[in-house]
């Protein structure tokens, strides 16, 4: 049985990872579908998994990092982590930078925009964010399509900053303010 749900949707439940996640985890970040466009180019073994549990989940930074699921099943791993301007710069901007997955075998079936959307919602009415970035490869247009969707500005551009499948690709910084989350908000109810 997973553990206690932190946040609800429609479609999805969204509870903190726990150590018991861990083979999930492991299995859904070696496919290829899921490394390749995170561009995490690494495999990761039981250690690295129980490693990243330590170091990045159970790490009191502020950040946000819950697990996605359906019926109890797990599907993927949304995230809110310290803006890039550090910890100081992000209490006083109350910004987070947003970044989010899903085992292939849930890809398009609309999971991932209701998760993402549950998260913006607590961000903003619950954290009291005032932006929320994400960084996505230009050849991802899955996530691109995503942020888009729910109100996201492409905010700037990075030029062929990711290898991707044997090419370099731009990077896409995206933005969403909480004004511009609140125009937008009866799409991310979706």
């Amino acid at each position: 049985m997973p553990g206690p749900v932190f946040l609800e949707s429609d479609r999805v439940t969204l509870r903190p990872i726990e150590r018991d996640d861990l083979a999930f985890l492991q299995r859904a970040m070696n496919a290829p579908d899921v490394w390749r466009p995170a561009l995490d180019i690494d495999p990761m073994n039981r250690e690295q998994a129980a490693e990243f549990f330590e170091t990045v989940v159970s790490e009191t930074d502020g950040g946000v990092h819950c697990l996605v699921c359906t019926d109890g099943d797990p599907l993927g791993v949304v995230t809110l982590s310290a803006s890039r301007y550090g910890p100081d710069e992000t209490a006083r901007s109350r910004a987070a930078e947003l970044a989010y997955w899903l085992a292939p075998e849930h890809h398009g079936q609309g999971y991932g925009s209701d998760a993402v959307s549950r998260l913006l919602r607590y961000a903003f009415e619950d954290r009291n964010l005032r932006r929320v970035s994400a960084r996505v490869g230009s050849f991802n247009d899955a996530s691109v399509g995503l942020l888009e969707r729910l109100g996201f500005e492409r905010e700037g551009r990075l030029r062929d900053a990711a290898w991707y499948r044997g090419d370099y690709h731009d990077m896409y910084w995206y933005g969403l303010l909480r004004e511009e989350w609140r125009k937008t908000s009866d799409v991310c109810e979706r």
